[in-house]
């Protein structure tokens, strides 16, 4: 366990994460202004996109490219490794929401959200380009997400939704991607023998 802590490196990903949730109780609600019919998104949004590309390259690095080890199950291992990795935005954003108010329990939405689609584009696309999953997400919601003023269903981190709600989705999300992740495991290109 304690190799899987240093490789995954979950201390200083944790940290920056609790500081990352901690930002975006101070400046997630602002509103950027952004080229294109979508007209504005929150910071949080951009926040919560940095936390989730911290997971990828530790989760990709760790991942074993072949199971040689019969006794523990590598998509258990990483997801108890995510989980340990988000933690901290959790428990940050959870104080923050007693201190500052519910709203930040959005940012808790929209990181989790993220993360699961990152982790859900790991298992069925590609271990190594997972972190595109959410990139392009959050790109087409902000250049698309807003047309004539209204958001689509889809770019939901945009809509004017109640914090708890929108933290309900994403932690719903974020349980069911890691359920995926436990059962099937990350998708990786297998090694060729050269």
């Amino acid at each position: 366990m304690k190799l899987a802590l240093k490789t995954h490196r979950v201390a200083p990903i944790g940290l920056l994460q609790a500081g990352l949730a901690a930002l975006a109780a101070l400046v997630g609600g602002h509103l950027v202004t952004l080229p294109g019919p979508a007209g504005e998104a929150p910071l949080g949004m951009f926040l919560a996109l940095v936390g989730t590309l911290l997971i990828a390259p530790a989760l990709v690095r760790a991942w074993p490219s072949t199971r040689t080890d019969a006794v523990r199950s590598a998509g258990l291992l990483a997801a108890v490794m995510v989980s340990l990795q988000i933690g901290p935005a959790l428990v940050a954003s959870a104080l923050a929401a007693l201190l500052a108010g519910p709203e930040v329990l959005a940012y808790v939405g929209m990181l989790t959200w993220l993360l699961a689609l990152q982790i859900v584009g790991g298992v069925l696309v590609s271990a190594t380009h997972q972190g595109l999953v959410p990139a392009v997400y959050v790109l087409i919601c902000a250049l698309l997400g807003r047309i004539d003023g209204v958001v689509q269903p889809w770019a939901w981190p945009l809509a004017d939704i109640a914090p708890a709600v929108m933290a309900l989705l994403g932690m719903t999300a974020l349980m069911s991607s890691l359920g995926l992740l436990v059962s099937c495991g990350l998708r990786v290109r297998p090694v060729s023998a050269s």
